[in-house]
């Protein structure tokens, strides 16, 4: 209910249904009747003057339009910032810093500077060096691929508000390039998970066949810790995915909760072989604790997966999961953490991110 909301409002957005007031006030424009909406930041919360949101008092599809209004809002300022002088990493200033040629690496040619003050030169690292009148098409697509609109009808957004005309086949590209460039830097950061993991497994068509998709939460924050594609539901690879998810706990989890399949079992124990044991257990059975933070997330994730429906190939199915897995942690806020994302409630940001600070963080990073 609540994702079919967030999609209609994300609608209204797009197609320029949302009007400013102030600051903290906007209009939105009904789509079907002439009806305007009135939506206002009050008391830490947005309100609405639609009779959905006054019988629940749970975001509607009028204040999703607003955030994402925001959210787009947000993208533009900072890819217009891209565009401005750079500044020197160790004085801050703009300047004294002028352009000195280029250097090539191994993403192509990179602007260099050279800092009259501190008589150092440095490159650009913005991640989109080359490419600033494509950023902001690039992160918009990111974002609404992510959010649940199709190629097509991100290549028909483009065109219609943005006068950029490019092919869903370059909107992949994009896709492709800048989830990696992410997951690359995201790899290597190990998260500090609580006492509790939960894992599951659901199913995806590929050109037909079914390939398994598992997941593995960390039970507090609900961070996305782990996640595996295979073509079966062995043991093996049921051992495989539990170790990855092990290997990114900074601290070693005392619980993993899972269903009742008697893989699970079977791998913990060749894992761990009774030393250092981890309690196992198996929702549903003996116990009533249950696996429905896993459930919903799969919930999600299949939600945007009816979107495209079916994979053309494995390679597609792990790009889709690798920026899914960012999209969750790092820009999806969560009703269960009072709005925050999974990767805030981690500590691993101290503020929502979006797609351009991904971008900009993991190109920094990265060198």
């Amino acid at each position: 209910m609540y994702e079919k909301r967030e999609n209609k409002g994300i609608a209204l957005a797009i197609k320029g249904q949302v009007r400013q007031i102030s600051s903290t006030e906007f209009e939105v424009l009904s789509e079907n009747t002439n009806d305007i909406y009135r939506v206002c930041w009050e008391r830490k919360r947005w309100i609405c003057t639609c009779q959905d949101f006054i019988r629940k008092r749970r975001k509607c599809k009028h204040i999703y339009a607003v955030c994402y209004f925001l959210t787009l809002r947000d993208i533009q300022a900072g890819v217009q910032k891209l565009g401005n002088r750079e500044k020197c990493p160790d004085c801050g200033l703009d300047n004294m810093v002028i352009k000195d040629g280029f250097s090539e690496s191994r993403s192509g040619l990179k602007q260099r500077y050279y800092c009259n003050r501190c008589n150092k030169g440095f490159m650009s690292n913005t991640g989109f060096e080359g490419m600033h009148g494509q950023a902001i098409a690039i992160l918009i697509s990111l974002d609404l691929y992510y959010r649940g609109l199709s190629l097509r009808q991100i290549a028909e957004h483009l065109e219609s508000a943005y006068r950029i005309s490019v092919s869903h086949g370059t909107i992949y590209g994009w896709i492709k390039r800048y989830v990696s460039i992410v997951n690359e830097y995201l790899n290597h950061l190990n998260v500090k998970a609580c006492g509790r993991l939960h894992a599951d497994d659901t199913v995806v068509r590929v050109k037909g066949r079914h390939l398994t998709i598992w997941g593995m939460l960390d039970g507090e924050t609900r961070l996305l810790i782990a996640k595996h594609i295979s073509s079966s539901k062995d043991a093996k690879e049921v051992s495989k995915f539990l170790e990855q998810g092990l290997a990114k706990s900074a601290d070693k989890p005392l619980e993993v909760v899972t269903d009742s399949a008697p893989q699970y079992a079977s791998a913990i124990n060749e894992i761990l072989g009774g030393v250092d044991p981890l309690i196992h257990i198996q929702a549903g059975i003996s116990t009533p604790l249950t696996n429905n933070k896993m459930e919903r997330f799969f919930r999600t994730l299949k939600q945007r997966y009816n979107t495209i429906n079916n994979f053309q190939s494995q390679e597609t199915a792990n790009t889709f999961l690798d920026g899914f897995q960012i999209f969750y942690n790092f820009l999806k806020g969560h009703r269960a953490l009072n709005g925050k994302t999974p990767a805030e409630a981690a500590g691993l940001v101290a503020d929502k991110l979006n797609w351009l600070d991904m971008v900009k963080k993991a190109k920094s990073n990265m060198g």
